[in-house]
């Protein structure tokens, strides 16, 4: 089985539950010996009519969200990966189930990684869940890192 996997994507949200979805596919990727693709999905402002509101134009704000989102997640895999680790980090920009899902064809992912979110956040109640769209709709398996609560965070130290 371990040849057969080439390619492990770890959809990164930049949230809380992003460092554990990004060990569960380090590790996975480490494990196979596989390609990890790192991807943050920046959303379209223009999805967005009326919701941000500033003198900045919006093609300017679209650019200044993707350069922090760019700085954001090259910080963040260099921080909790490995030199170990074959990756590769990549900031795209639109509706974050349907950029996954060209990635995945695009790349021929072999196993995604994407952490689930509890429906307690407005956005997700708006706008549904992108890990459950992606489960229909995966050519590959998928690995569903589930919301964590503060009370899971125990330190063993």
């Amino acid at each position: 089985m371990g040849s057969s996997i080439r390619t492990v994507l770890a959809a990164i949200d930049l949230s809380d539950l992003s460092p554990i979805v990004m060990d569960y596919a380090s590790s996975l990727a480490l494990a196979w010996h596989a390609h990890l693709l790192v991807v943050h999905v920046v959303h379209h402002l223009s999805y967005f009519p009326g919701v941000y509101v500033s003198d900045t134009p919006l093609p300017e704000q679209q650019l200044r969200l993707e350069s922090e989102a760019q700085e954001h997640l090259t910080t963040f895999c260099q921080s909790l990966l490995s030199a170990q680790v074959a990756h590769e980090a990549l900031v795209v920009t639109g509706r974050p189930a349907v950029e996954i899902q060209r990635l995945l064809q695009e790349h021929e992912v072999d196993c995604l990684v994407i952490g689930a979110h509890s429906i307690d956040k407005l956005e997700h109640q708006l706008f549904g869940s992108t890990a459950e769209r992606l489960m229909q709709q995966s050519p590959c398996p998928i690995c569903v890192v589930p919301p964590r609560k503060s009370s899971d965070f125990v330190s063993h130290g």
